[in-house]
This record gives structure tokens, sequence and C-alpha cells, in this order.
């Protein structure tokens, strides 16, 4: 197979998944398979040299996106009863924003903490905070010593406590969690959590409008996704070390931007054409349980932090979603698991357009993954990530969306406005 017939290939499941999704555009399967093509006209147009992508790597993107799309037709086998069903206590009127206001507030207050963790690490080091504090990050990171702290957890909790007032109020309240959470998205040095941000905005704007279709893509995710672009360019010049390029604007942009997005596919094909260098490697899929289990004594070899890079020739640790559920389980398991995500996730979706406030919240959490599977594997790192997200959109629409103050204020009758009938 060449790059011209999965492009191909790509463009036909995405027509079809269109049309199979009843033209809803946040369908799962349409997500994934569109954002494939896409990144696959991108690859094709690239200035870029690359090493040579051998035709198992073709297979294996137009396979992966084929399973994932089956996994997405095999929801309409799901009887209606577990699409439509709610679960009372989720499903009762906010009483109060008392409840918003509070989730709100912890993230205020956390935000310094955040400031100064990132002052310190961005203290010793050359060119701009953020750049500094990136380059002290990332070596952390390499070395098994990331931070496991309060701030650290911040950026997923603001986003999460976003998407929680837009469900319920697209307010004052909303635009202040935004802002706050966009504060903290720049704050972790990294472009990833402001896309996680955005797309979330976009997806619950577009679901609670019922405006899943091309034409909701033009009124409530254009303007996030410019916003991203800018984003995503700016803060190249804040928070990565561009002191090699010389001021070479351009030379700098395709390195952080185009290079970004292409450079996975050949990193990938090393890993399919190199399968022995990768026999003895950690799984990377349960990652979770082998930590877990390293905490409790046992001796069990972790999955790095940072990926090993490679050049291709352009340097990159990145090798799309396929990597390590190759690494991890062969082929044949890599195919069933992305039936597995194709499913689950169709599901969570269909179950948001039928008006599932949880199903929602996750469903905009979840097209994160799905544009990110171009680049790296997201789906096995959003595990736990979900898990705690979902404790938090439970405490709020199990209770703190009932909480109020319960305070009576006392009337005062001056003799300058007449008593409402009743009173004394």
């Amino acid at each position: 197979m060449t790059s011209g017939l999965a492009l191909t290939f790509l463009g036909l499941l995405t027509i079809a998944n269109y049309f199979l999704g009843r033209r809803r555009v946040l369908y799962p399967p349409f997500i994934y398979s569109a954002i494939w093509a896409l990144d696959l006209v991108i690859f094709k147009v690239s200035p870029l040299e690359l090493n040579e992508v051998h035709p198992i790597t073709w297979w294996v993107i137009t396979a992966g996106a084929l399973v994932f799309s089956i996994g997405g037709w095999l929801t309409r086998f799901v009887p209606r009863a577990v699409i439509v069903t709610r679960v009372t206590e989720f499903s009762r009127p906010s009483a109060a924003n008392l409840g918003r206001v509070i989730l709100l507030s912890i993230c205020i207050l956390a935000v310094p903490f955040m400031l100064r963790d990132v002052a310190q690490q961005g203290s010793g080091g050359t060119g701009s905070t953020l750049a500094a504090a990136r380059t002290e990050y990332v070596e952390l990171a390499s070395e098994g010593k990331a931070a496991d702290t309060v701030d650290s957890k911040l950026p997923l909790f603001s986003i999460c406590v976003t998407i929680i007032c837009l469900i319920e109020k697209r307010d004052k309240v909303f635009w202040a969690a935004f802002l706050v959470s966009m504060v903290c998205c720049v704050l972790t040095t990294g472009r990833t959590w402001i896309l996680m941000l955005l797309a979330a905005v976009a997806v619950v704007s577009m679901l609670k409008n019922k405006k899943d279709n091309i034409t909701g893509i033009f009124k409530y995710g254009l303007i996030p996704f410019l916003f991203f672009v800018v984003l995503f360019i700016g803060l190249i010049f804040s928070n990565k070390d561009v002191s090699n390029f010389r001021g070479n604007n351009e030379a700098v942009v395709q390195n952080f931007t185009l290079a970004y997005i292409v450079t996975p596919i050949p990193a990938l094909d090393y890993v399919l054409t190199h399968p022995s260098e990768y026999a003895h490697a950690a799984n990377h899929t349960f990652s979770l349980f082998t930590y877990i289990a390293y905490q409790l004594g046992y001796e069990v070899k972790l999955s790095p932090a940072l990926d090993i890079p490679i050049s291709v020739p352009w340097p990159t640790n990145v090798y799309t979603v396929y990597k390590f559920f190759f690494t991890d389980f062969g082929f044949l398991g890599m195919f069933i698991a992305f039936i597995v995500i194709g499913f689950c996730q169709s599901v969570i979706y269909r179950r948001a357009v039928a008006g599932g406030k949880i199903s929602l919240y996750l469903c905009a959490l979840l097209t994160f993954p799905t544009v990110m599977s171009i680049f790296d594997d997201q789906y096995t790192g959003i595990v736990f990530s979900l898990l705690k997200a979902s404790v938090l959109a439970v405490l709020y629409f199990c209770f703190l969306n009932r909480v109020h103050l319960g305070i009576r204020w006392p009337r005062f009758n001056l003799g300058i406005w007449p008593t409402r009938r009743g009173e004394i």
C-alpha cells in the first residue's frame, strides 16, 4: 500500500462515517478517520525531508481507522434503553450556582501555587521563565522525577470545572472558569492542555445547542480552532528554546508545528520495521497497574514518562497512537483494542446526544485523545484521568449543584414601601 491509496481509503471511510453517523460531525469514527485523512494530506504536501515510510505502516494506519470505525458501528446493536436510561440523581435540575462557585474558587486559590512552581523551575535557566521551566520539567520527567503535587493536577481539574460550568449555563461563572483554566494550561508550558480545553468547550457547545453538524463546526468550533492555532504558534516563542535558530522565524514555526504533525508517521514506521528493538520494552498500556505494583514493592519494569527519541531524520519521541498498543499486544491485540475503544467512545457519545450530562462531560474529554491519535497515545493515559474526572462529576451532579447557603435574609419595612399581601 502507498500513501496515496491510504489517503483514498481514509477519505472514503470518512465519507462513509459521515453518513453512517447521520451527518453528525462529532461521531467518534468520523472524527478519527477525518483527522487521519487530514494528517495524510499534510504529510503528502509537507516540504520536510523524511525517512521512507513502508507499506506496512500505511496498512496499520488504514486498518486502525477501519477497526475503530467498526467499533463505532457495533453500537447500533446496543439496546436503546442503554442509551436513553438516566440516573435520577444525575438528571435533577441545578438548584443554585454555589456548587460551581465553590469549584471555581478552588481553581483560583490554587493558581498562585502553580505560578510559584513555574517561577521556581524557570528561575535558573536561560530565556523566558516559561521556556526555562519547560526545560526543567522535561528533564525531571526524563529522569522519572516528575512532580506529583496538587498544582500539577490543576490543569485537568480546571478543565473539568470549565466543562461542568458550561454544561450548566454559559454565563459569567463559565467565562471566569474558562479564563482561569486557560491560565493553568499556559502555565504547564505545553500546548496540548490548551487543545484539550478548547476541544471540550467546542464539543459541549455543539451538543448542548444540538448543532452537531457542519454548521455547528463553523458556529462553535471555528473560533476555538483559530484561537488554538494562534496560541500554538505564539507560545513557541515564549516556552520553547529557539536560540539555535538565530532569528529564523520560518524555521522555528516549521520545526515546532509542521514537524510535530508529520514526523510521528515515519517514527511509527521505524517501530513497525524494527520490532525486535521493542521486544522487551516495559508495558505502557497498563503502566498505572505496574506503577502500583512498584509502589507495593514488587520488581516490575516501569514505562518511562518520555519515550526514547529517534531521528527520522527530524528528532521526535512520539510515534502516533499505535506504537504502544503494537509493542504491548502485537497486531491482533492492537486492532482488538481499537475496536473496543471505538465501541466504548461511541456509546458514550450516543448517550451524550441523548441528553446525559455525565456522558456529555466524558464525551468532551474523550475528543482530545481522538484528535491526538495522529501524534501520540493519549487513550491509556486518560483512563485514570477519566476516573478522577468522573468522581468530580458525580460529586457535583449528585450534591454540589443543589447546595445553597440556606440563609433567609430578614426583610425590613421602613414604612416607605407598601407591605406585600399577607405580611404584617
